[in-house]
């Protein structure tokens, strides 16, 4: 599966959540420490819960874990760098990706039993689709095989959607840094830098949509103890 430019498309995922922010509540601001299911403090990104969400979301607990949107993620050279045509993604690849983000997205949503994952959207009441919109490598190829640290960042994209309704609930678009983003160019299983990324993406969207049923989080009261 090749990964090919869609500056575009990335662009209209940012300016459609942008769009939306008056009618939505950001529960997590970047300022804020949060726990994770591992119980390590990051830097929460900003969730943003509907208005309006429907009057028995309080009792959601079913989730159904999307396979990730991979066709999309474009890849951001840096500035002044040619487009580095090496930067692909084997099916194979994709697979192991797709086998990680819903593990770690499940490891965070059921934390403490706060939901269960099921296997079929047609018995969900959350659906949660996710898109890997861009990966930013801070480096060349040829000078991270001169040394130079495989540093980068990488966006994604990631609604809760009502089940019954399709009605987006709570969203999250953010990009988060990471020491080893090549990781993501040639992707092996169990590869920290990438379990990572998406371990803290499923710790704040579990806060989200616990903010949105109006239901405590765990986590931070022990965190605060």
């Amino acid at each position: 599966m090749s990964i090919k430019p869609m500056l575009i498309v990335a662009l209209l995922i940012w300016l459609g959540g942008c769009a939306q922010l008056d009618e939505w509540t950001s529960t997590t601001p970047k300022s804020e420490q949060a726990a994770v299911a591992t119980g390590e403090p990051i830097d929460a990104a900003a969730v943003y819960v509907s208005q309006d969400p429907p009057p028995d979301v309080a009792g959601f607990r079913s989730i159904y874990i999307a396979p990730a949107n991979l066709a999309n993620m474009q890849v951001i050279q840096p500035e002044g760098a040619p487009a580095d045509g090496e930067w692909w993604v084997t099916d194979e690849e994709a697979d192991i990706l797709q086998r990680m983000i819903a593990y770690e997205f499940s490891v965070a949503l059921t934390y403490q039993s706060d939901f269960i994952t099921v296997t079929n959207a047609s018995g969900a009441q959350l659906v949660l689709n996710t898109a890997v919109v861009a990966v930013h490598p801070n480096e060349t190829r040829s000078s991270v095989a001169k040394g130079a640290r495989p540093s980068g960042s990488i966006t994604v994209s990631i609604a809760v959607v009502n089940g019954a309704t399709g009605k987006v609930l709570a969203r999250i678009v953010d990009t988060r840094s990471s020491e080893d983003v090549w990781a993501f160019n040639e992707v092996t299983s169990d590869d920290p830098a990438v379990s990572a990324i998406f371990q803290s993406l499923g710790g704040d969207i579990r806060r989200g949509i616990l903010t949105l049923q109006g239901r405590p989080d765990p986590a931070m009261s022990q965190l605060l103890r």
